[in-house]
């Protein structure tokens, strides 16, 4: 709506707001405020991938002091499964082995014999807890291998579901691994 103003000789002139200027510089506010919010939002972003990548880097050194800590190498961790396996038998085998001497203890008639039945099956106990213990060890560098690959990987978030199903089977092995003892 055009404004009247008058002029010192008495003549009237329309003077016209320009709404365009206006617009202009509300426009300008609105940019200035969207470029502060859009550079305070990289400030926060580059803050927490700076957290986060300190966190993997110290889950790796974790992951490193354990694998040192269990005297494991990458190379030992390549084949858990197949150990694991390997300690069942032997621990099978060593129960057996205890269960025999147990026999042959309740079956000896002089004490003599029944002495050394109870040597053999202290010998064939003692076996069977250490494929116990050879057990537990691998079963712990089964669960290290599969937190490692999930560490190790380029996109942990794909690799997570693969990791889960691996532990649940490592869980699954070593839970029944380690009942028959």
């Amino acid at each position: 709506m055009p404004e009247t103003t008058y002029t010192t000789d008495g003549t009237t002139v329309e003077k016209h707001r320009n709404w365009w200027i206006w617009i202009s510089a509300g426009l300008g506010v609105v940019v200035v405020g969207l470029l502060i919010w859009g550079l305070n939002t990289k400030s926060d972003l580059d803050d927490l991938q700076q957290a986060t990548s300190t966190a993997g880097a110290s889950y790796k050194e974790a992951y490193a002091d354990l694998q040192g800590e269990l005297g494991t190498t990458k190379a030992d961790l390549t084949q858990p499964e197949q150990d694991l396996a390997d300690a069942k038998q032997a621990q099978d085998k060593a129960e057996k082995d205890a269960a025999a001497a147990q026999k042959q203890a309740d079956d000896a008639a002089g004490d003599k014999d029944k002495a050394e039945a109870q040597a053999k099956q202290a010998q064939a106990d003692a076996h069977a807890a250490e494929a116990k213990n050879d057990i537990a060890k691998d079963c712990a560098k089964a669960y290290l291998t599969a937190v490692g690959s999930l560490l190790e990987s380029e996109d942990p978030t794909a690799q997570a579901d693969k990791a889960k199903a691996e532990l649940q089977g490592i869980t699954a092995d070593c839970k029944t691994a380690l009942e028959g003892t």
